[in-house]
């Protein structure tokens, strides 16, 4: 059979599955129309996995589920189109934009799948880049860039995969809980004037804003964990240097240290 075909369908497949993800973040993909999207999705992929496995994907196979798939992406596209042109979204978006934080935290979870209020009460963190391509970055870069949350604020992000967010309605995420995999993060207190909503699935809070401005303390762990779990490989005299140096760096700044 042509390859050319084969690597069409495998593209074809591997571009539903992403669209399937961006549509169901949205409350609407998330319901029946998305859940019937869904099903259809997954069927065109485990036929074509099947048949595979027997060696029964012929040409013509391949061009009906290549067709299938094309039906499927496009329904998946529509849908997430009709999603961004409905008027609450249109709302959601000036509201974002105009830092109208009364008007846009109702329409959230009316826009996003799994999305529930929440008021925090205590502080919430978030983690600090330490480390580039697995080395450790300078430690005078690491506290200029904490020192300046305080000053120009953590941008908010999203993008088609992110849930609860996208690139209209970007967020900045946060945790309620210190991240216990980042030996290096930031403690905020709870952002005020910014919705606050925690992702169900995942439990992350998402501040929907463009950027959100508060004064960090530095929170740095007195040892790393297992080179297993970090997935690289830093010597404990490294991280003990390390460590010494973003101290002072961030003192200098003017952040607050706390040890872990």
């Amino acid at each position: 059979m042509d390859e050319t075909l084969v690597g069409e369908l495998e593209s074809a497949i591997a571009d539903v599955g992403a669209l399937l993800v961006r549509a169901q973040k949205y409350r609407r993909g998330a319901g029946p129309e998305g859940e019937a999207l869904a099903r259809d999705a997954l069927a065109v992929g485990d036929a074509a996995r099947r048949m595979h496995r027997r060696e029964t994907l012929d040409e013509s196979a391949a061009r009906a589920l290549l067709g299938e798939a094309h039906r499927v992406g496009d329904a998946l596209r529509a849908l997430v189109d009709a999603v961004r042109a409905d008027a609450r979204y249109a709302r959601a978006v000036a509201a974002h934009r105009a830092g109208a934080a009364a008007v846009l935290a109702p329409l959230l979870p009316e826009i996003f799948a799994g999305l529930e209020p929440v008021s925090p009460a205590g502080p919430l963190y978030t983690a600090a880049r330490w480390l580039h391509r697995g080395r450790l970055r300078p430690p005078g870069d690491v506290a200029a860039e904490i020192a300046a949350v305080g000053r120009d604020g953590i941008p908010g992000e999203g993008d088609d995969l992110s849930p609860g967010a996208d690139a209209e309605l970007p967020a900045v995420v946060l945790y309620a809980m210190l991240p216990p995999e980042e030996p290096v993060a930031m403690r905020i207190g709870p952002p005020s004037g910014v919705p606050l909503h925690r992702l169900v699935h995942g439990g992350e809070i998402l501040a929907h804003a463009a950027r959100v401005v508060e004064r960090p303390v530095a929170v740095v762990a007195a040892s790393l964990a297992d080179d297993e779990q970090l997935r690289v490989e830093i010597l404990p005299e490294e991280w003990r240097r390390f460590r010494a140096a973003l101290t002072a760096a961030l003192a200098d700044a003017g952040v607050p240290v706390e040890t872990r």
